[in-house]
């Protein structure tokens, strides 16, 4: 019986010092891993802030210089080239869908009765219109059967809407609302 409780103590001691050791050397290893990872992070915002402040500076002054010299420049604007404003919303391919760097990237649901919804919370998009767009429900199987993808450049965003057979109201019958 002593030799077993011997035995089992030596185990035991051998087990916590191996522990103990194992923790000192892996923290000092992942504490150094870790600065590493935050100084990197540190550094991609520092510059990522440089940036945007070198293109506020950037916009400011031509703005500056358009309000200043606005009614006297008429000859430099003849010259300028015109070119098409940027759609606010527009159908994107499906290779183009969230490689926009400032862009976010948001998930929808087209039920068959028509309702749009946010798949990250389930809530109801009230104004399609201003989110996807006119043309965005038209576009369905154009790319890929029931799927579309949009880009909103006032929101800063791009979104996968996808196209049920389901109707939101068979889903979710208690939502409190009847649709047709």
């Amino acid at each position: 019986m002593k030799k077993l409780m011997r035995d089992a103590l030596i185990f035991v001691g051998g087990f916590a010092a191996g522990v103990a050791t194992m923790h000192f050397l892996m923290r000092d290893t992942y504490k150094k891993q870790a600065d590493v990872l935050v100084e990197d992070a540190r550094n991609h915002f520092k510059q990522r802030e440089q940036e945007l402040d070198t293109t506020i500076e950037q916009r400011a002054n031509e703005k500056a210089y358009d309000l200043v010299s606005g009614p006297y420049r008429q000859e430099e604007d003849s010259e300028k080239p015109t070119h098409e404003p940027m759609e606010a919303i527009e159908i994107i391919p499906s290779d183009e869908f969230g490689n926009e760097d400032d862009y976010e990237t948001s998930f929808l649901t087209y039920y068959a009765d028509g309702i749009l919804t946010y798949d990250s919370d389930g809530s109801r998009v009230e104004d399609i219109e201003k989110v996807i767009g006119p043309k965005a429900l038209d576009n369905f199987g154009a790319e890929e059967p029931d799927l579309v993808h949009v880009r909103n450049h006032n929101y800063r965003k791009d979104y996968e809407v996808l196209k049920v057979r389901n109707k939101y109201a068979d889903l979710y019958p208690n939502s409190g609302e009847e649709y047709e």
